[in-house]
C-alpha cells in the first residue's frame, strides 16, 4: 500500500504544469511591438538594440529547439536571416503584435519543415 501511495504522489508530482496562465497569456522579455522592431531593424544592422533582439530571437529558436519534442532544429533547411525575415514579414502584416507572437507565427510556420533528429539535420 505504501509503495502505491509513493507511486501516485509522484506521478501527481511529475504531471504537465502549463507554460501560461489559466488564460494562455504569459510575460515576455521582448514586449516591444512589431512596429518598434522593424524601426530598429531600418536602423544600422550593429545597433547594441539590433544585436540584443537578434540574440532574443536566437535564445527563443534555443529554446524552442530544447523544449519541443521531436525537434532538433526549429529552422530545419531555413537559416538564422530566414527567422530574422519571416519576423520582419510578420511585424510588417501585424505592426500591433509583439515580437513574442511573432515567434510564435514562425515557430507555427516553421515546425512541419523541421529537422527532427540531428543526422536528419546531417551533423
Amino acid at each position: 500500500m505504501k509503495r502505491i501511495l509513493l507511486v501516485l504522489t509522484l506521478c501527481a508530482a511529475a504531471a504537465p504544469v502549463p507554460a501560461a496562465d489559466d488564460g494562455g497569456a504569459y510575460w515576455s522579455q521582448r514586449p516591444e511591438s512589431c512596429r518598434e522592431f522593424r524601426r530598429l531593424m531600418r536602423s544600422d544592422d550593429r545597433t547594441p538594440a539590433v544585436m540584443n533582439i537578434r540574440g532574443w530571437i536566437a535564445g527563443y529558436l534555443t529554446a524552442y529547439n530544447r523544449q519541443t519534442s521531436d525537434t532538433y532544429d526549429i529552422l530545419g533547411i531555413a537559416d538564422f536571416e530566414s527567422a530574422v525575415q519571416a519576423v520582419e514579414n510578420h511585424c510588417k502584416a501585424n505592426p500591433f503584435d509583439n515580437l513574442s507572437a511573432a515567434m510564435e507565427r514562425l515557430t507555427e510556420e516553421f515546425h512541419p519543415k523541421r529537422h527532427q533528429t540531428k543526422r536528419q539535420a546531417g551533423r
